[in-house]
């Protein structure tokens, strides 16, 4: 059973150290600033006891960095600093934009280090430790290391797919927008929904955003549906004229929704005296 610290306690590294625990690491400490956070880790993880950061981690063999993005880089060195890196030990963030130069202070005082981050969401601890099976970790680590980062995944039920340091953001941004750009669509179109009278807008949305979803991860712009795609130009003007009235603060996203649409649509083979259409109604 590995010795495993977690340095921040939020609702993904409440959820790794309960997935953790129940993969059979002894998961001794967490360290956070934030008490409540550590008090909730601790009821849902009894065997951690809270400690500092630096204390946590120089008494482990297995250091979980699950702090936000940009405290990364500074809780890291502090930690190096006061030497608080075991020799031997090895360290792993779960930022998703970050490769390993940010562990790079815990690699120099004698860490083994990567880079693993779930491609899953964590509206809140519990939702996100029931997600974690099954899902796609990107894994960045020198080659060394990348044996003992996949096992750690696999350990936690997950999939390890290796994602070069050069890569992370631009795979980080297609997550954000798969998913943050998502919800942020969704909820809009549950306010059009409501607007219109509908009383239980999840009963439309859901599975219609749920089979949208896969069809578009499986297919790309191909699973692309509606008037733009059809390339019916009048009711998207009619919706545009609608939402003037309605829901005037919904225009602009309507409008960025649709352009980007239309330009998938074009892609995907709509006619393009039928998209050029589109295209004066989106621009007028």
């Amino acid at each position: 059973m590995k010795r495993t610290a977690v340095i921040g306690p939020g609702r993904v590294g409440t959820a790794l150290g309960m997935a953790l625990a129940q993969a059979g690491y002894d998961v001794f400490a967490v360290a956070d600033q934030d008490r409540r956070g550590v008090d909730s880790f601790v009821q849902r993880v009894p065997t951690a006891r809270p400690l500092a950061a630096v204390d946590a981690s120089r008494d482990a063999e297995l250091v979980i960095v699950a702090v936000p993005d940009d405290a990364l880089a500074d809780l890291v060195a502090a930690v190096a600093r006061d030497d608080g890196v075991a020799e031997g030990s090895r360290w792993v963030h779960v930022s998703g934009g970050y490769g390993t130069d940010v562990l790079r202070p815990a690699h120099l005082a004698g860490a083994a280090v990567a880079a693993c981050h779930p491609a899953q969401t964590f509206p809140d601890a519990e939702t996100g430790f029931a997600a974690l099976p099954g899902c796609s970790w990107a894994v960045t680590a020198q080659e060394q290391d990348l044996g003992w980062a996949r096992v750690l995944v696999t350990d936690l039920r997950g999939r390890p797919v290796a994602v070069p340091a050069g890569s992370r953001t631009l795979y980080h941004a297609g997550l954000a927008v798969g998913s943050n750009a998502t919800v942020t669509v969704v909820a809009l179109a549950r306010d059009l929904l409501l607007g219109a009278g509908i009383e239980n807008p999840g009963d439309f949305l859901g599975p219609l955003v749920t089979t949208s979803a896969a069809n578009a991860a499986s297919s790309g712009a191909a699973a692309l549906t509606g008037p733009v795609r059809r390339g019916d130009a009048g009711t998207v003007a009619a919706h545009l004229e609608e939402l003037r009235g309605a829901l005037p603060e919904a225009v602009d996203a309507y409008l960025a929704v649709a352009r980007l649409a239309l330009g998938y649509a074009r892609r995907s083979g709509l006619d393009e005296q039928q998209a050029a259409a589109v295209a004066r109604v989106l621009d007028h």
